[in-house]
């Protein structure tokens, strides 16, 4: 808003700032981390044992994306660019991941050995998190805009929905025949390994013997015999004294 005045012939334009309405970027950020970490808190705290208790985990894996997938949907097509259901759908599914999903998936762990839990959490939290970090990143940049994320963004979002959706469907079945069945996945090749490990330990120990003992025989060779040990001691011969 412009204040024109005139002082002496000369007019002068000065600028009224008016008190902008909405709200900050840092207030939208704080508002988005105490729901989070509010929803978060109740679901860990209420929902989650109760869904492993009465359905679980076959079920329960399923939740998150099968939420992650609708509200894909509804934000890409049907409420694009709808601010307050991105701020909802987006704190629920926040809340989701850290209550539901990433618990679920440290429980997929019990039916495995040592050196699969390594690898698979290698590969899940360090290779696989960073890859799709990165190409969804490359995907912003190459939109470059909001109606380009819209374009260029609601395929891939949808594929890799509906790719995490099946993915946890399998896992859960694979999981509850695992427990039903009492096998632990490379649990064999453990065991094989070890025994190697032991049969090589068990002829190692028999060389060491054998080397011991023909060492012992050596030592009794006359070739490795002290020569002092071969002198007799002097004979000291006895003479009765005659007396005369």
């Amino acid at each position: 808003i412009t204040d024109e005045s005139e002082v002496d012939g000369i007019s002068s334009e000065k600028v009224v700032e008016q008190p902008r309405e909405g709200i900050t970027y840092i207030q939208f950020m704080g508002w988005y981390g105490q729901t989070v970490n509010i929803l978060s808190l109740f679901l860990s705290f209420y929902a989650f044992p109760r869904l492993i208790k009465h359905y679980g985990l076959r079920i329960t894996i399923r939740i998150f994306p099968t939420f992650l997938l609708f509200v894909t949907i509804f934000a890409f097509v049907l409420l694009p660019r709808n601010l307050y259901f991105l701020f909802i759908s987006l704190s629920l599914c926040k809340a989701l991941t850290y209550s539901v999903h990433d618990p679920a998936e440290e429980v997929l762990y019990m039916p495995t050995s040592d050196s699969i839990k390594f690898r698979a959490k290698f590969w899940i939290d360090v290779v696989g998190q960073r890859v799709a970090k990165a190409v969804g990143s490359a995907i912003n940049n190459y939109a470059g805009s909001v109606e380009g994320i819209v374009i260029y963004g609601s395929l891939p979002s949808v594929v890799a929905s509906i790719a995490l959706w099946l993915a946890c469907y399998q896992v859960g079945i694979l999981f509850d025949g695992l427990i039903q069945s009492g096998d632990v996945v490379g649990f064999e090749k453990e065991e094989l390994v070890l025994g190697v490990e032991m049969t090589n330990l068990e002829d190692n120990e028999e060389a060491k013997d054998t080397m011991t003992n023909h060492n012992h025989d050596d030592d009794d060779s006359p070739l490795f015999r002290d020569p002092e040990e071969e002198l007799s001691p002097p004979t000291i011969a006895c003479v009765d004294r005659v007396s005369l």
